[in-house]
C-alpha cells in the first residue's frame, strides 16, 4: 500500500487551510445548522458523545412500516426518513451514543452504541430492541449482515490510550456470543462489508507510522484476516460495500466512491464515482443506482454541518437529494427496504 499519511479523524490547521485552498466553493443554502469545530482541529471528533435530552423518547409514524427507511445516527439518537421522499417519520432514542448501523434482508436494523460497546436490533419502522448483544473490545463502529448466512460482523474500534484494541465479532445468525477476529497488521477497526458469497472485508488503520488505511478479508469459513494490497490508496478511508462485481471504497477527501476488482489479496481499482457536491465523505451506501453518502460541509476552517446527501450511481456528480442537515454529528447511515 502506499504512504498516505494522516487520520480521517484528525487534521492539522495547516493542513485544512491547504484543503480548503484546493476546493471548491461552498454551496449556499437557506436554513442550515451549523456547529463549531475547536480551535485545533478542523475535523469535528466524530465518536463525541452528546448528553440526550430529559423525556425525549422514541417514536415513529404509523406509515413508517409500509416505506423505505433511511436510518440515521447522529451521536445521541437514530433519525429515521422515508426514502426517497426524505420526510423525517421517526426517532429511537435509547442508546447513549449511537454510531453505526447496517440492515440485514428482512429489513432489521441494527445499530452500534460506541460507548455501551453493543449491537441492538429492531424491526424495520420499529422503536421497541428485538436483541441487543454485547460487542467485545472498546468502542463498538460499525456493522455488517452477511445476505446469505444472515451473520452479524460489528468492528469495535479500539483505543489508543487505554491499551484495549479493537476488534471484529462475527454473531452466527445475529445471536449469542461472538467469534472475535483480530490482527496485529491493524490498529482500529472501522467499517465492514460481506459480499454475495459470505466473505467480509474491514477496514481500518495502520498500528504505527501515521494510522495508514488498511484493509483485509475474512472469507467465508477462515480462521484469520487476510491483508489485502490496495493499487491505489484513498485519502482517509470512508467506508466499504461490496457493490456488484466490485468492491466500492469511499474516500473522503476529494471524495469519491472507487471500485475495486478484488483478487486475492491484491485490489485494483476500475472505476470511480465523483460526488461532486460533497465536501467530506465521511460514510456511504450503495442502494441500487443511488450513492446515499454522509457528508461534512464547511463553512469555513471551524464552522461546519453534516448532511446526508443522495447521488446517482456509478455516474456521481451532482446530489439529487439532500436528506438532512445537522448540527450533530452524523455517524452513519442504512437503508431498511
Amino acid at each position: 500500500m502506499g504512504t498516505l499519511v494522516g487520520s480521517r479523524y484528525i487534521i492539522s490547521i495547516s493542513a485544512a487551510a491547504a484543503l480548503l485552498a484546493g476546493c471548491a466553493t461552498l454551496r449556499q443554502a437557506q436554513g442550515d445548522i451549523v456547529g463549531s469545530g475547536g480551535p485545533s482541529m478542523m475535523i469535528p471528533q466524530a465518536r463525541s458523545i452528546a448528553p440526550r435530552l430529559d423525556g425525549e423518547r422514541s417514536w415513529m409514524l404509523p406509515e413508517a412500516k409500509s416505506d423505505h427507511l433511511l436510518y440515521i445516527t447522529n451521536s445521541t439518537k437514530v433519525e429515521v426518513y422515508s426514502y426517497p421522499r426524505g420526510a423525517p417519520v421517526g426517532e429511537i432514542t435509547d442508546l447513549t451514543s449511537p454510531y453505526g448501523d447496517c440492515t440485514d434482508k428482512k429489513g432489521n436494523v441494527y445499530i452500534t452504541d460506541l460507548s455501551a460497546g453493543t449491537v441492538t436490533e429492531y424491526a424495520h419502522g420499529g422503536t421497541q430492541p428485538i436483541r441487543t448483544l454485547s460487542v467485545p473490545g472498546n468502542g463498538a463502529f460499525e456493522c455488517a449482515v452477511d445476505p446469505k448466512s444472515g451473520d452479524l460482523a460489528v468492528t469495535s474500534e479500539g483505543s489508543n490510550g487505554s491499551g484495549v484494541g479493537g476488534d471484529v465479532a462475527i454473531f452466527r445468525n445475529a445471536t449469542g456470543t461472538p467469534q472475535v477476529f483480530t490482527s496485529s497488521s491493524f490498529l482500529n477497526y472501522e467499517y465492514c462489508a460481506y459480499d454475495k458469497r459470505g466473505n467480509l472485508f474491514v477496514d481500518g488503520t495502520y498500528p504505527r507510522g501515521y494510522n495508514l488505511p488498511i484493509l483485509a478479508e475474512l472469507p467465508r469459513g477462515a480462521s484469520s484476516l487476510t491483508i489485502v494490497n490496495v493499487d491505489y490508496e484513498p485519502g482517509w478511508i470512508a467506508g466499504v460495500q461490496w457493490a456488484g462485481k466490485y468492491l466500492a471504497y469511499g474516500q473522503g477527501v476529494k471524495p469519491k466512491i472507487l471500485q475495486f476488482a478484488v483478487n486475492g489479496s491484491s485490489a485494483t481499482e476500475v472505476g470511480a464515482t465523483p460526488l461532486t457536491d460533497a465536501y467530506w465523505l465521511t460514510q456511504f451506501i450503495i442502494a441500487g443506482k443511488k450513492a446515499i453518502v454522509v457528508n461534512i460541509h464547511f463553512e469555513d476552517r471551524y464552522i461546519y454541518r453534516w448532511d446526508v446527501l443522495v447521488f446517482d450511481y456509478p455516474a456521481g456528480g451532482s446530489e439529487t437529494l439532500d436528506v438532512i442537515d445537522s448540527g450533530s454529528t452524523i455517524g452513519s447511515v442504512a437503508l431498511s427496504r
